[in-house]
């Protein structure tokens, strides 16, 4: 779906999505990310959901965003209950959702000035997802 940006600015929001990619800013990626509204963090090393550890996570520790969505493919996939429950202690709470619903809510969160993160998982054909 591609989307279109009234008020384009340096942030970095998504433009289009698919089953296999996203792109942002008119850049396609086809591998797993993480993305604030300044920063972009390509080759995300994750997989799938069911094998997400605490430390994919560092760098979301590390910025504690307001709020992170976690895109999970194209079906909503909640990852195992023991990271969650890590990440809660840690207080990183994560939005889970599909990465179509994902990028929307990114965007509308960056477009209110929100501080946000999306975690993008991009399911490919050998990952197992």
């Amino acid at each position: 779906m591609k989307f279109t940006q009234d008020n384009p600015g340096s942030e970095l929001v998504f433009s289009d999505y698919d089953d296999h990619s996203v792109t942002i800013n008119e850049q396609k990626l086809v591998s797993s990310l993480i993305v604030f509204p300044d920063a972009l963090h390509e080759q995300w090393q994750t997989r799938n959901v069911s094998s997400l550890t605490i430390e994919n996570f560092d760098l979301l520790l590390q910025r504690r965003p307001d709020i992170v969505i976690l895109g999970t493919g194209n079906k909503q996939k909640f990852p195992p209950i023991e990271l969650r429950r890590q990440l809660a202690a840690n207080r990183l709470h994560l939005e889970i959702m599909t990465n179509a619903a994902a990028c929307r809510t990114y965007n509308l969160l960056v477009s209110e000035d929100r501080d946000v993160a999306a975690a993008i998982i991009i399911e490919t054909a050998d990952n197992g997802a």
